[in-house]
């Protein structure tokens, strides 16, 4: 299998008014075409720190990062910590998607689904309204979502919680991305609810060949979904 993702030696920490805060510390894991890889341990221990920064989403000015997360991109290969900021921007929901933990604060309470999800698709695409409009159709029946012509323009607290999730990730597959994270995605929901949720994942990588990252302090959930599990401890 090919290497689609590769994190050495990343440290990333943020200065506070009692010292800097070692939030991961000295991590190497590599991601491979076509595998879902977990990444477990109790709350605090960098996971959610490591997924954000695979997404390039830290604030430069707040945050002291470094060594290397190579995304491999086409032919070529982009580093998120050193690269270009306007390379590492656009591999972003085209590339490298993610699914937050809480799909009713992900989501904006204003804005009609329809819009949520065709946002990421115009931009990388713009000014196709008419193709992203399918695809968001697309998507919603893909996970699962009833009678999508209508809901597509229904809002956020119109859905239930394992329904918006599934909004969720179908938004993070708009734009068929290479490697899809996974941050705690069922954390939030009943029991009952997760189990349609991790089915829907299993489903999706089998039809999709998805890549994922997927993040979880619930080793009962990452052992039906995983092909590989990273542990983490104090960073």
């Amino acid at each position: 299998m090919n290497k689609i993702l590769t994190i050495e030696n990343l440290k990333v920490s943020f200065p506070t008014e009692d010292g800097l805060v070692k939030a991961v510390d000295s991590l190497n894991l590599d991601l491979h075409e076509g595998e879902t890889v977990a990444i477990v341990g109790e709350s605090g221990s960098g996971k959610t720190v490591t997924s954000l920064s695979v997404m390039g989403l830290h604030n430069p000015r707040s945050t002291q990062i470094s060594g290397s997360i190579r995304v491999k991109d086409g032919s070529e290969t982009i580093d998120v910590v050193s690269g270009n900021p306007t390379k590492v921007r656009l591999l972003r929901g085209r590339v490298v998607s993610m699914i937050f933990q809480d799909p009713m604060s992900s989501l904006h309470p204003f804005y009609r689904i329809g819009d949520q999800l065709t946002e990421a698709y115009l931009v990388h695409n713009p000014g196709k309204k008419k193709e992203a409009k399918l695809r968001a159709l697309e998507l919603l029946d893909r996970v699962g979502i009833p009678d999508s012509k209508k809901r597509i323009d229904e809002y956020p607290h119109q859905f239930s919680g394992g329904q918006r999730q599934r909004v969720a990730i179908a938004r993070a597959l708009a734009m068929q991305p290479d490697i899809l994270i996974c941050d705690e995605p069922v954390a939030s929901l009943d029991v009952s609810i997760q189990a349609q949720i991790i089915n829907l994942f299993l489903d999706l990588k089998k039809n999709l060949n998805l890549t994922m990252l997927f993040i979880s302090h619930d080793l009962g959930v990452v052992r039906h979904i995983s092909d590989r599990i990273a542990v983490m401890y104090l960073g």
